[in-house]
């Protein structure tokens, strides 16, 4: 069977819902200067009438003095990479303009340490504001990944907040825009977003939905699905959607008009175990092969994406319970966004009344039009479906498919590394540390380092650690039954597989 849908006729309907989706944030990746090719993207690329706010990225923090560091100085200054980026204002005189720091590469513990103290929140204000306004951004967006994980403690939910009210009183005074980049599940929440409280001092929440599966969990899932497969039932699996995420938001007290839901212009790949079966949740052995442009393997642009579906080698099909489609060619597996999913994501986005949506990121896209689908063919699709645009877009045919189930349920841990700059991989992940079993002392479990370690009383659960710390028994997670968690993939896998 095969399922034609019409954009046109979506943007109708969803036009007829809540009219509080009005932002297009956009973040650019300013390392894509450094691409080469068709994919080499400068800030002169940017099409900045398709956003109402685009965010620079990436700035770091010195672990030292914990001011703001500007991480590529030649780019960024010697090539005047913000002035360039602000000067976008004359293109687009109402397009907002802000500055991001940190990112997955970032980590941390530089961010641990800023907020544990006063004087270093202070400095780290100070120098903000001093950089926002010497290139004249609109604003400063937050992008720690995560608070409280991958080098952090237990006391950055506290600290965080505290970082965000004190920064909320200085940007009031300096006209400027506050804005935070999160993890999308709802086990965040428990150790590193203390919601209500967020709430109070960001202008808007960047929620990023996507990297739900990739492949380090060993078996092909969607990078983004918009709802949960049949059979992610449980409470860890049921979470790895956008539905589930922005409902989880919503429920512990964000305000919808703060969140900003987040669409990816990438996919993850998968080298598969076997071309038998080419479906969903089946076996794989690694990351799919590396881009000619984001030199990444298990992940590829947009770009990249539809220039290996334009040599018609590849299968394109439709998830028809996840709402996103798929491709494969011999043992290469892609799950990726295209019109149809986008126009979709924000379709579920305006029902819910959100603030808006996010795109991760400008540089991705096929902004010259090389695959014939026209110039920025993910951004404008959805720009039109946010703003209700009556333009004609290009409708997409897509093939259902049936999904089969996976041999194991996985925890959204990312696998380590060695990227820096191509991508921001900002996934929803907890730790790339190895697991080691967790300590008892004195009757208490006592956390040996950072990361998920696995319960020493049961193979079938695991706890969420901070080196040193008392295990907290609320962030205790078990795994489905006849699963056991494994230690050397960090994940839930089949007990018969597992040394326990």
């Amino acid at each position: 069977m095969r399922i034609y849908l019409s954009l046109g006729v979506l943007f109708c309907a969803v036009s007829t819902l809540s009219a509080a989706t009005d932002k297009v944030v956009c973040y650019f990746g300013s390392w894509a200067t450094y691409r080469v090719s068709n994919g080499k993207f400068d800030i002169e690329n940017i099409n900045a009438n398709l956003c109402t706010h685009i965010i620079y990225s990436f700035v770091g923090i010195d672990p030292t003095g914990y001011t703001v560091k500007i991480l590529d100085t030649y780019n960024d200054v010697n090539l005047n990479g913000f002035t360039r980026f602000v000067a976008l204002k004359q293109k687009n005189p109402s397009v907002k303009l802000l500055l991001a720091v940190g990112g997955w590469n970032e980590g941390s513990t530089s961010y641990s340490n800023m907020v544990a103290s006063s004087v270093t929140r202070n400095a780290f204000i100070q120098s903000v504001v001093y950089l926002l306004k010497t290139y004249n951004f609109d604003g400063f967006d937050i992008d720690w990944e995560y608070p409280t994980l991958r080098g952090g403690i237990p006391d950055d939910r506290v600290n965080f907040i505290t970082l965000l009210t004190e920064m909320r009183t200085r940007f009031n005074s300096e006209g400027l825009l506050l804005t935070i980049a999160v993890g999308a599940t709802k086990d965040y929440h428990r150790s590193a977003y203390n919601v209500p409280e967020i709430n109070k001092y960001v202008d808007f929440v960047n929620l990023m939905t996507y990297d739900m599966h990739a492949y380090w969990d060993a078996k092909t899932g969607h990078n983004a699905p918009l709802y949960a497969a049949t059979w992610e039932t449980d409470s860890v699996t049921s979470m790895y959607n956008m539905a589930a995420c922005v409902q989880g938001w919503l429920d512990d007290g964000l305000d919808a008009s703060k969140l900003v839901v987040g669409i990816p212009v990438y996919g993850h790949t998968f080298t598969l175990a076997s071309t038998a079966d080419t479906g969903v949740g089946v076996r794989t052995t690694g990351p799919g092969t590396a881009g000619t442009y984001t030199a990444e393997g298990g992940t590829l642009s947009y770009l990249e994406i539809c220039e290996r579906l334009k040599t018609g080698t590849y299968t394109k099909a439709w998830d028809s319970v996840q709402q996103v489609p798929y491709a494969f060619s011999g043992n290469q597996w892609i799950s990726f966004d295209d019109v149809t999913s986008v126009a979709l994501k924000v379709a579920y986005a305006k029902s819910k009344g959100v603030g808006g949506v996010m795109v991760w990121s400008l540089e991705s896209d096929d902004d010259q039009n090389i695959c014939g689908a026209g110039a920025y063919p993910i951004g404008t699709a959805i720009y039109n479906a946010v703003f209700g645009s009556s333009g004609t877009v290009t409708t997409t045919t897509v093939q259902t498919t049936t999904t089969t189930k996976a041999a194991a349920t996985t925890t959204t841990t990312k696998a380590a590394t060695t990227t820096t700059t191509t991508t921001k991989s900002p996934v929803t992940t907890t730790t790339t540390a190895k697991i080691t079993t967790t300590t008892a002392s004195g009757g208490k479990l006592i956390c040996p380092s950072s990361g998920y370690k696995r319960d020493p009383n049961d193979c079938g659960a695991f706890y969420q650690c901070s080196p040193g710390s008392v295990v907290n028994p609320d962030w205790r997670i078990k795994c489905q039954p006849d699963l056991y968690f494994d230690e050397n993939s960090n994940t839930c896998n089949w007990a018969y597989l597992v040394s326990c």
